[in-house]
């Protein structure tokens, strides 16, 4: 057979091999059209993968049961979406996540600093997950007072684990750390949907308050930054003047959502509406350098 042959049956056998390894049932057939070739060659090709390779009683192949990972693509691509790992790479990439955690072997180096110091509590963690399974109300204390909540999500935002819960009916954020004295009592509760979507949608963990709009002047130096990624709470450009600036509006729950990252950004950033927000933020600035 010459070279080129075995280079061009070669990248067939590797290609067939990563689809297996996907968890896809591959068709003769499907094969051949996708390699050019007759759906024979494609047989052989199978033949030769020898033990890899489990028939099904439809006609289509999978990989061997010893052979596959004990975890799935389908497993993989489930953690990719619930850590937001999924949101580092494009959206049509095809690569296997199986191939991601090759030890020494890719090419991606993901580095994030936003992270508190200590793993959450163990304990913590699987009461509150019992708890949100089964839909159970919990007793703890937080901010020194004794609290009974519904829990309803833990979410990561910014480096920093939340519980999402309802307290008196209200939608709340509690920080993971500060929860103490956690348990999971026997009355069982019913999830609202209104709340989970309100959970789910909200790119923040400010619940529970009513939210007003805020609209902000973005320098034309800083312009490229708010441009490629949302910098304030579920922002949206309102306009890209002529002279680079932009005028963005955020919504927010609290002023102390919102002027931390304003600070950060000053003096490339301002306050166009409301005016008392604005002056609040010159307020406290004004006290800090008297």
């Amino acid at each position: 057979m010459a070279a080129n042959q075995h280079d061009t049956l070669a990248l067939r056998l590797a290609d067939i091999l990563r689809l297996l390894h996907q968890g896809e049932q591959l068709d003769r057939y499907q094969l051949a059209e996708r390699f050019g070739v007759s759906e024979r060659t494609i047989y052989r090709d199978l033949n030769r993968l020898g033990e890899v390779v489990n028939p099904l009683a439809n006609g289509r192949y999978e990989l061997a049961p010893h052979y596959r990972s004990k975890l799935s693509p389908v497993d993989l691509h489930a953690f990719a979406q619930v850590s937001g790992a999924q949101r580092l790479f494009p959206h049509r990439e095809q690569r296997s996540w199986l191939e991601l955690l090759k030890p020494g072997k890719t090419n991606f180096l993901v580095r994030d600093g936003h992270f508190e110091t200590a793993t959450p509590d163990t304990c913590t963690f699987r009461l509150l997950d019992q708890a949100m399974a089964q839909r159970l109300r919990c007793q703890m204390s937080y901010t020194d007072k004794s609290r009974q909540v519904e829990p309803y999500r833990l979410v990561h935002n910014k480096g920093i684990w939340y519980l999402a819960a309802t307290e008196d009916g209200r939608l709340k954020s509690f920080v993971l750390s500060r929860i103490q004295h956690l348990q999971v009592l026997k009355d069982t509760f019913v999830m609202c949907s209104e709340r989970q979507a309100q959970i789910d949608n909200d790119d923040d963990i400010w619940f529970g308050q009513e939210k007003f709009q805020v609209t902000v002047q973005v320098a034309a130096s800083n312009a490229h930054y708010f441009l490629r990624r949302n910098v304030l709470p579920q922002q949206e450009l309102v306009e890209h003047q002529s002279d680079g600036q932009l005028i963005v509006r955020c919504q927010v729950s609290h002023a102390n959502q919102l002027l931390p990252i304003i600070r950060y950004w000053i003096p490339h950033l301002r306050i166009v509406d409301p005016p008392w927000l604005q002056q609040q933020l010159r307020d406290e600035l004004t006290r800090y350098v008297l």
